[in-house]
């Protein structure tokens, strides 16, 4: 046996078992992906469990809703209950509100969180840090607190029952700011300073510079502020008293008859179609705002 036959004999155990520590190494990472996404989609059908059980309710007919299961597929399908839903009472006009309340919002917060995450981030002032600091912790006061002072506010002002109402108190977003802070605290401080030298002020390079990079970020802010807006039920109930102000989550209320109580059918279906703008909002803004969570210091 000449000397490179010995050494393959001797190299050769070795070898296999390198490889068959490399093929076990394999197979716990593809298990432990496995398992990883079995968890995920477990947790995402419990999350979306609700709207599932929300879609098919609403093509029932009401004594199916609570007599079989709880995903037990209906008789027939009942699309007649959206149209009656929608019928039942003004939700095109309602529609109308929410869309142009929350437009509204989104354009002030991404125009005011903007401007004062720059200040915060990129301008330096006197006692900057301690401003800030003080800043984030009033999101530790519960908006119940602040509730009936701004509707005291919002009647000195003569606005009760307008448009005005609805979107001046949400026109800037402590997290909002938060967020685009501590995004444009990673653009690079050498980019501010040639801005700088070649004589832009902050404003242009707010607008010019710092937002064209910030999209991601931006589309962040705006989907939170679209949701909390569009949900908003509290603030639209206090400040309205009248049908054509109403907004589509105060239209659900129309779904309880004092007579005849809570139109269940209706109720879901009413629901559905009133969730489904976010919905497609979030489809469309879904990389944009899992990106901008990443990329703004949040872990």
């Amino acid at each position: 046996m000449d000397h490179s036959t010995k050494l393959v004999s001797r190299v050769s155990p070795q070898g296999h078992r390198i490889k068959s520590l490399q093929n076990s190494s394999t197979m716990i990472k593809q298990a432990a992906s496995i398992l990883k996404h079995l968890l995920l989609i477990s947790a995402s059908l419990v999350m979306a469990f609700p709207f599932i059980w929300m879609v098919i309710s609403s093509l029932k007919m009401p004594d199916e809703i609570f007599g079989g299961g709880l995903l037990s597929i209906p008789s027939s399908l009942r699309w007649s209950n959206y149209l009656q839903a929608w019928q039942s009472a003004p939700f095109d006009r309602f529609f109308m509100n929410s869309v142009l309340v929350s437009v509204c919002t989104v354009a002030g917060q991404v125009i005011t969180c903007s401007m004062a995450a720059y200040a915060f981030a990129c301008v330096d002032f006197k006692g900057k840090q301690g401003w800030f600091l003080l800043f984030i912790a009033t999101t530790m006061i519960p908006f119940e607190s602040t509730m009936i002072p701004s509707y005291l506010v919002v009647k000195s002002l003569g606005l009760i029952n307008t448009h005005l109402a609805l979107i001046i108190p949400s026109l800037t977003s402590v997290f909002g700011i938060f967020l685009l802070r501590q995004f444009f605290l990673t653009i690079p401080k050498d980019l501010l300073d040639a801005a700088k030298i070649d004589g832009c002020s902050h404003f242009t390079t707010l607008f010019r510079i710092v937002l064209p990079l910030s999209q991601t970020i931006l589309a962040t802010v705006s989907l939170f502020a679209f949701i909390n807006s569009w949900n908003s039920y509290l603030w639209p109930l206090l400040v309205t008293n009248t049908t054509q102000m109403r907004t589509v989550q105060i239209g659900l209320r129309y779904m309880i008859d004092k007579e005849l109580g809570t139109q269940w059918s209706q109720l879901l279906a009413a629901s559905t179609f009133v969730i489904l703008p976010i919905l497609v909002l979030f489809l469309f803004l879904q990389k944009y705002f899992v990106r901008g969570i990443v990329t703004s210091g949040l872990k």
